[in-house]
């Protein structure tokens, strides 16, 4: 559940989108109180390890992995249910994964009445489901209920297969090792900048964009040391606290912090700024120490993501772009996770 920590929203559900306010979209989505859990979409491929969970699905379910939905994990907390609903035909198969599990008689369960069926929680297992008929129809057996747990908290994942494409998956066109990646040092940027006018430069002035196929961004000297001695000793205070690799070499939380606390609301502010988008796209801030095993960091669901060094210096290893990217303390590199290549209002995504 590590890849959901600060990532939470209140779970959503379906709806026929009205043209009259507004809503293009076939199916809008909005709160409920017939579903009260709390949900965290990830991002295709997100991780090695989700990678190979999107491909096992794929096999389990017989369907091609472009029809796969983002994976969402859902967390809920005693007392919180969804109630008896339906996925909706356009979702050929259901799976739906178990992350933990709960003491017995304490609910929690997935509950089919149609059925006569409750499958109870149990770490690592799935139920998997056929939603339409053959002939297409919406087959009314299958609605079901997430019951809510009287002790403890439930989590699990839903893994819905569409009838339409959801990603375009496409193969690297390159997978170079570090020692042959171009080697940018971003701290040495900053001797190419020309000084218009007095002072240092402002941080969208001191933005580097590589000529890279997936743009890469760099600032040098982000925070400042002051700030970077702050946050790496508040590191060091909490380290103790953080979460526990599920995987040797991945990323380890080290502590979240909550929107608008005081001693980040000046690096949040300049982040917005910089990057001229809405406060409420802005995820929560993380300290982790970063993985080092290829393939297993959390870079977020977001569509960009965003590392600050806080140690000496470090390297972020691009292989499929053929890039060595050296940071120092401060310095700033920003990546998207993925672009949309299709006509305007499609959703589907280009995981690369």
């Amino acid at each position: 559940c590590d890849l959901a920590e600060g990532g939470w929203i209140r779970s959503l559900v379906g709806k026929f989108a009205d043209p009259a306010a507004g809503e293009t979209d076939a199916v809008a989505t909005t709160e409920a109180q017939t579903r009260t859990s709390s949900s965290c979409p990830l991002r295709p491929a997100q991780t090695t390890i989700v990678q190979r969970i999107e491909q096992r699905l794929a096999q389990l379910a017989k369907l091609p992995i472009e029809t796969l939905e983002r994976l969402v994990v859902v967390r809920y907390e005693p007392g919180q249910e969804f109630t008896v609903h339906h996925d909706g035909k356009f979702r050929p198969i259901t799976i739906f994964l178990y992350l933990n599990e709960l003491a017995d008689n304490c609910g929690g369960d997935t509950f089919f009445p149609h059925l006569g069926f409750s499958f109870v929680p149990r770490t690592g297992c799935a139920v998997m489901w056929p939603n339409a008929q053959p002939d297409g129809k919406e087959d009314s057996r299958m609605v079901h209920a997430g019951r809510p747990p009287t002790e403890g908290v439930k989590f699990g994942v839903n893994c819905f297969f569409n009838v339409d494409t959801k990603r375009l998956v496409t193969s690297p066109k390159m997978n170079m090792p570090a020692a042959e990646c171009h080697r940018v040092e971003v701290a040495r940027l900053q001797d190419q900048l020309v000084y218009m006018d007095e002072g240092a430069p402002s941080v969208r002035r001191r933005t580097f964009t590589f000529n890279t196929e997936a743009q890469i961004r760099a600032v040098p000297n982000f925070l400042s040391a002051e700030e970077v001695e702050r946050l790496r000793s508040d590191a060091d205070q909490t380290s103790n606290g953080g979460s526990e690799p599920g995987f040797e070499g991945a990323t380890v939380v080290v502590k979240i912090f909550p929107f608008e606390d005081p001693s980040v609301d000046a690096i949040e502010a300049r982040l917005i700024d910089w990057n001229e988008f809405a406060p409420e796209n802005l995820g929560q801030l993380k300290l982790v120490h970063g993985n080092t095993q290829m393939g297993l960091g959390n870079r977020g669901c977001g569509q960009r993501c965003a590392s600050i060094c806080l140690s000496e210096e470090v390297e972020l290893h691009f292989p499929h772009l053929g890039v060595l990217v050296a940071m120092r303390g401060g310095d700033l590199v920003e990546w998207p996770n993925a672009w949309f290549q299709e006509e305007a209002g499609s959703d589907k995504v280009t995981v690369k």
